[in-house]
């Protein structure tokens, strides 16, 4: 069974977090993105990877192509200086990746402190090596732990 993300909201999920004690995992994804999908149906689909998904993690998928609008536009200041209004969720959830964490590739995930939203480890992209990627988790819940 693919793991399904507690939250779609990354202010929401980050609270919960907060509360909970837990450090978040981020997971920036498309509905159009193949490669996530496999890394659902592969990776995650591990039962020790989805169980440290589950009981040791906030999850949180923000998809980078939703086309919900928004309530309001957001007015954003790019890196260059230029002004750009998002319009749309994903608009806003792709802004905070490239923004925050300097990538624009799904899928992406990060592990990050939910006091701080500071990442507690290296990012990491597309790729199938289960035991690269819980040692990913282990590392990043470590780290959040000290």
């Amino acid at each position: 069974k693919v793991i399904e993300a507690e939250f779609n909201d990354y202010e929401s999920g980050m609270a919960t977090a907060r509360s909970k004690g837990k450090p978040v995992f981020l997971d920036f994804t498309g509905y159009g993105c193949v490669n996530c999908r496999e890394m659902e149906g592969t990776v995650w689909a591990d039962p020790r990877v989805s169980s440290k998904l589950k009981n040791d993690y906030v999850l949180i998928s923000l998809y980078v192509d939703d086309k919900t609008p928004l309530k309001e536009p957001i007015v954003v200041t790019e890196a260059q200086g230029n002004e750009k209004t998002l319009r749309t969720v994903g608009a806003k959830w792709s802004y905070l990746q490239s923004h925050k964490f300097g990538a624009n590739a799904q899928p992406f995930y990060v592990i990050i402190d939910p006091a701080t939203g500071k990442p507690l480890s290296a990012s990491r992209a597309y790729n199938e090596d289960i035991p690269a990627y819980i040692d990913f988790l282990k590392n990043g819940l470590e780290t959040y732990k000290k």
